[in-house]
């Protein structure tokens, strides 16, 4: 759902609720909500306490914090993991786009508490973070599309996502990476270019189905749908980032013609291009 209610907070963010019962609040880590925000100057939380941890990741900008008597910076690709029974507060200074999630269950404070501890703070920015940051979206981007996974998967995901944020792990050489991982890279890399299902599976060298496979039982859509997924997330920042024609940012993110790239972020979105920048904030 579009989120226009919070300062700071622009059109075409998102937020995510999930009613879980008394069995998964207490064999499972879940979600409580999620989102995918985009900010601007004054955006802020000042919060007293919450009863779940929060998981961030800053995609564009920064952001400042403030939590347990330090200060922190976070830049672009950093993970933030925050005990949310401590109070906090957080803001920006100029634009930000983050996702979010309010992570809770099973040993889950315990676990945030000793990754702390081990990072010597909240702000994460390992060789392996890139990998907690691709579950992370993966999980947002499942409520985003409707196709969230079961109770059981979701914790698994959720608790991969903290483990790689965990001492120790040794980085995955490119060459040593999955068909799926290699092809996500490929797509952030290319998104202006040809990413039809033909050119994406000679990329990773394995057949057309095997790759919609192995993208369904990983990301629980096929290639295409996560084309279009990062092809709007790239449009979104570069229509409140940038003075770029909206024809212009068409062909950036890999669409033949304005109309074309209107017709599918509208579809997509729910609002045109051209109001998605020009509506005031909600």
């Amino acid at each position: 759902m579009l989120c226009q209610n919070e300062t700071g907070v622009l059109p075409g963010s998102e937020i995510f609720f999930n009613t879980v019962d008394a069995e998964t609040e207490r064999l499972f880590y879940y979600a409580g909500c999620c989102g995918h925000y985009y900010c601007e100057r004054g955006y802020k939380v000042n919060r007293k306490y919450m009863d779940c941890l929060l998981l961030m990741l800053i995609e564009n900008g920064s952001m400042r914090m403030n939590y347990r008597g330090r200060q922190y910076t976070a830049q672009p690709g950093d993970l933030i993991l925050l005990d949310g029974t401590f109070p906090q507060y957080y803001d920006t200074a100029a634009y930000v786009e983050f996702f979010w999630l309010h992570l809770s269950g099973g040993n889950s404070i315990e676990f945030c508490e000793y990754l702390t501890r081990m990072q010597g703070g909240i702000v994460h920015r390992t060789a392996n973070s890139p990998k907690a940051a691709e579950l992370l979206r993966r999980l947002v981007s499942q409520f985003a599309t409707g196709q969230a996974v079961n109770d059981a998967e979701q914790s698994r995901l959720l608790y991969s996502t903290l483990c790689w944020l965990a001492p120790g792990n040794r980085p995955e050489a490119s060459g040593n990476m999955r068909p799926v991982q290699q092809a996500i890279r490929y797509i952030q890399e290319h998104l202006g270019d040809d990413l039809s299902l033909k050119r994406l599976a000679a990329e990773v060298h394995i057949s057309p189905p095997h790759l919609i496979r192995l993208f369904r039982a990983e990301l629980q859509h096929s290639p295409h749908e996560y084309v279009i997924q990062m092809r709007m997330n790239r449009a979104k920042h570069l229509l409140k980032t940038t003075m770029l024609p909206i024809k212009a940012i068409a062909a950036e993110v890999g669409y033949g013609s304005e109309s074309s790239f209107t017709g599918a972020f509208t579809e997509r979105i729910g609002i045109s291009p051209k109001k998605f920048r020009e509506l005031p904030l909600g």
